[in-house]
């Protein structure tokens, strides 16, 4: 029997393949990343490429031939140009100067310069500078008799146009020093250690008329080398808006701190904040000016005497030349040996021009010495010129009272007049109608800020009795010495509050009285150092 053979059977199983290394996004991502390596590579190997062969020394004559003949300066290049590839490609320039305006004399120095360009938006003519960093400048601004600056010709307009849009996103400079020279007042200022950083925070895209956000915060310190004792450090923060298109300018959020000494002024500490911004432009009339809550703080000591002085200008606003505002107050307070007082300034709501505006003043004054103590309220219609600085109080009134235990009933009464002040030349006069102490009394004062004597007046009563100027246990009886010797004692009129002022003036009184004395036709001359 033959051996049957059994058909073979073939059996196949199948596996599921196993899953790729990289999936195909993966892939993907993968090429991308060995081409940017490739073009990482590529780019460092460029960079390296135009650093060997790339020496911008060689184009020191040429810069400085360009600053010749564009701003008539000499540009003095004596450190190494060199270029900077890490962070940020850029420039850095070393012991350079620039003289002044045709003339071989410094304007400015800086031990170094970094300056760092973005690349990209120069295939858009538009040169951004990512951050200029200036360190050990030291610079002169000089402002000359005819009001010219010695900067007139690097800040002028050119008129060729430009082919680039300039924009620096970052400002710092460290470590520096500017000399103030005015030749109209001979006064000479120099700021050292000025750190400043001003920091670009936003841009709208896509405009050339974008606004412009910048952050800058500088700190400074003040003295004047003719006056050693003018020694002040100062910081100051705001924020600039800059519309390019509009050629337009807004400050907001400022505050500053100053320390330090000023002009006979120790201990001076200066603090302000709140809400300020300005908008500049061409056309005066479109121009604008406000303040929202502005708070100001000044203390300090003047020959030993403590002062302090507040202002509150809850808002104001200017439009051009028209001006509108809420109350301003000014609160003061000083103390010292010769006693203590306190004073408060309230200006009503203003309006009109900068030239021609109108409001109210309210004054109120305290001041005490030992037991003696002075109260007055004056009240009166404001106008004026803010461009002029000057000032007019039309139709003043006043109460005034002054007393001490001994002579409780010194001085009590009311008055009437006019003011008027003249910063700009530091004048002030006044007319004034009293009646005061049982007497009609005139008065016309004239204050100078400046020349010899600080304070002029003269003054007309009509009737004066001096037994009311004297304490209640000295007032003298029936019978008491005669006028002259009253007179000549000095007792009855304390004038110890002239011993600082520098004043000179004359005092007419119709008919005196001293107990039962009567004199006639009396003139005082007085003059204080």
């Amino acid at each position: 029997m033959a051996e049957q053979k059994l058909p073979k059977l073939t059996t196949r199983v199948r596996f599921p393949s196993p899953a790729p290394f990289f999936p195909p996004m993966t892939r993907y991502l993968r090429y991308v990343l060995i081409i940017f390596t490739a073009l990482t590579i590529l780019l460092l190997a460029l960079i390296l490429y135009i650093a060997a062969i790339f020496d911008p020394n060689a184009y020191k004559a040429e810069v400085i031939q360009l600053v010749k003949e564009k701003k008539q300066r000499e540009l003095k290049l004596d450190g190494n140009i060199k270029l900077t590839f890490f962070p940020r490609v850029g420039i850095r320039i070393s012991h350079l100067a620039l003289s002044e305006h045709e003339s071989d004399v410094e304007f400015a120095a800086a031990e170094t310069v970094l300056v760092s360009l973005a690349v990209l938006p120069l295939l858009r003519k538009r040169l951004e500078l990512d951050g200029i960093t200036i360190t050990g400048l030291k610079a002169n601004l000089i402002r000359f008799k005819d009001g010219r600056l010695n900067i007139h010709n690097l800040i002028a307009r050119s008129e060729e146009p430009e082919q680039f849009e300039l924009d620096v996103g970052q400002l710092l400079v460290k470590k520096s020093m500017l000399i103030l020279s005015d030749k109209v007042s001979g006064r000479h200022f120099t700021l050292r250690n000025i750190d400043l950083e001003a920091n670009r925070i936003d841009r709208s895209s896509g405009s050339k008329s974008g606004v412009i956000r910048r952050k800058t915060e500088l700190a400074f310190l003040v003295n004047q080398p003719a006056q050693p004792e003018i020694n002040l450090s100062s910081k100051l923060k705001f924020t600039v808006l800059l519309d390019v298109g509009k050629q337009s300018y807004a400050v907001e959020g400022m505050s500053v701190k100053s320390t330090g000494e000023i002009e006979g002024i120790n201990n001076l500490v200066v603090n302000s904040s709140g809400g300020f911004s300005a908008k500049f432009d061409p056309d005066p009339a479109a121009a604008e000016f406000a303040v929202q809550n502005f708070l100001f703080d000044m203390a300090g000591s003047i020959n030993g005497h403590n002062f302090d002085i507040n202002v509150h200008a809850p808002g104001l606003s200017v439009v051009g030349q028209t001006i509108f505002g809420d109350p301003i107050t000014v609160l003061g307070n000083a103390t010292g040996t010769a006693g203590k007082g306190s004073g408060k300034f309230a200006v009503a709501g203003m309006s009109g021009s900068l030239s021609d505006f109108a409001s109210g003043l309210t004054f109120e004054l305290e001041a005490a010495k030992e037991d003696f103590t002075v109260q007055a309220t004056f009240v009166s219609p404001l106008s004026g010129s803010l461009t002029a600085l000057q000032f007019n109080l039309s139709d003043l009134t006043g109460m005034i009272r002054a007393s001490s235990a001994a002579m409780p009933d010194w001085i009590a009464g009311s008055l009437t007049g006019s003011a008027s002040v003249d910063a700009m030349s530091r004048k002030a006069q006044a007319y004034l109608t009293a009646q005061l102490a049982g007497s009609d009394m005139v008065a016309k004062l004239a204050a100078s800020g400046s020349g010899q004597p600080g304070l002029n007046f003269e003054v007309d009563i009509d009737q004066l009795d001096l037994d009311r100027f004297s304490p209640l246990e000295r007032r003298p009886e029936k019978g008491a010495k005669p006028m002259e010797a009253a007179i000549a004692s000095g007792e009855w009129l304390d004038l110890s509050l002239l011993n600082e002022l520098n004043a000179e003036g004359s005092i007419r009184i119709g008919l005196l009285k001293a107990g039962d004395s009567r004199a006639t036709g009396v003139k005082l001359d007085i003059i204080s150092n």
